[in-house]
């Protein structure tokens, strides 16, 4: 998970403006994916249900904002040649990893019987030490939204590698460029939409449906993930190099808005495996290029409660489930509407409380501490 106020910043590098609504957004991807888990079955939600029925998109969602908000903040600084891989790294691991270990933290407590058994041992280390996906028997245990910052963490270590590749040299490159990526995000998902069609079609299909284990693979494991993370590089030198109009990005905005609800409103009709491994991409584009410049729905965005539940969002995301888990033990499965209301009246407040006091201080804690063993890579934490 990403901001959109970039991780660090170099002295003497020109530093873009912070895209608030670029924040803002991710805290309603993440309720989304919070309710998704708070409520079941999702025909609780009435004419709603396909829409909450796709919660897992926004896990796609926030791959792509991850590659488009670190090409956005990272761009002048390597393009001058004074990007540096290690600085990059630890400017990441001091942003994620201090909630990521609270999250494990609380994840121990929450699902301390599991730890009988030595494969859950294992697995607990595996996740501690973000690695979890790239097993599909470790993937699901203890915190099980925790497999997508797996994923970062793999994105995380090629990024410096790869992203100064994809800076396309017309506008035309980079459409062309975006597509390919888009089609080679699909190219898995529909192997398995054509060889395993019962599982690939049906979210939550059984174990003993043919394919099921192969298909969870395919929307787990990094490297199957790297195609949605390369389109937000992409998006974010499209953005960069030939940044639209305001009326362009106005047009951009409402169409992704609109074209998106249209999609999860047929998510029933959809097979699961491509919603969930990039079919979405084009239209998170549209969104992520038209929130890029001021318009009804940036500003709507960029209002400054909406940008510190933005904020929150990672802790949100990484808690949530944990708590519905506790929950159910506690109090039994109790997983309506109303049970979800209460949910987030606790959730959201508790992710706010640790951004502010366990997030922020942390983070600035291990940039100054690296900046003063790295004295030439001077680290410094983005307001």
């Amino acid at each position: 998970m990403t901001d959109a106020r970039g991780p660090s910043h170099t002295p003497g590098v020109k530093r873009l403006p912070n895209i608030k609504a670029l924040t803002s957004i991710r805290f309603f991807a993440a309720l989304h994916v919070a309710l998704y888990h708070f409520v079941s079955p999702a025909s609780l939600w009435g004419p709603f249900e396909p829409i909450m029925s796709a919660g897992y998109v926004g896990v796609s969602f926030f791959f792509i904002l991850s590659g488009f908000i670190l090409t956005y903040s990272r761009s002048h600084e390597y393009e001058q040649g004074r990007g540096l891989a290690s600085k990059f790294w630890m400017a990441r691991f001091a942003r994620i990893y201090p909630v990521y270990l609270v999250s494990m933290i609380l994840a121990a407590y929450v699902s301390r019987a599991q730890f009988h058994e030595k494969i859950h041992i294992v697995a607990y280390i595996a996740d501690l030490f973000m690695v979890q996906s790239w097993s599909i028997r470790m993937v699901a245990f203890f915190n099980a939204p925790a497999w997508s910052l797996s994923c970062e963490a793999f994105f995380y270590l090629v990024f410096p590698f790869i992203f100064l590749r994809l800076r396309p040299s017309s506008l035309k490159r980079g459409l062309l460029m975006l597509a390919g990526i888009w089609l080679l995000a699909m190219a898995v998902p529909l192997y398995y939409v054509w060889r395993y069609p019962q599982a690939a079609w049906h979210d939550g299909a059984s174990p003993a449906v043919e394919g099921m284990l192969q298909v969870y693979r395919a929307r787990r494991l990094p490297i199957l993930a790297l195609p949605e993370f390369l389109a937000g590089i992409s998006l974010g030198w499209i953005y960069l190099r030939f940044r639209p109009s305001r009326r362009m990005a106005s047009l951009l905005a409402t169409t992704g808005a609109i074209t998106l609800v249209l999609a999860l409103a047929l998510s029933n009709h959809l097979p699961y495996v491509l919603l969930h491994n990039g079919l979405l991409i084009p239209i998170f584009g549209l969104l992520l290029l038209g929130l890029g410049e001021p318009n009804w729905l940036s500003r709507l965005l960029s209002n400054s409660a909406l940008v510190l539940l933005g904020e929150a969002s990672y802790a949100l995301y990484l808690t949530h489930f944990l708590f519905n888990y506790w929950a159910r033990q506690t109090f039994g499965y109790h997983d309506t509407l109303v049970d979800a209301l209460w949910k987030l009246a606790v959730t959201i407040p508790f992710s706010i409380i640790l951004h502010l006091y366990v997030e922020r201080p942390c983070r600035r804690l291990i940039l100054q501490w690296w900046s003063r063993r790295h004295p030439t890579q001077l680290v410094v934490e983005a307001r």
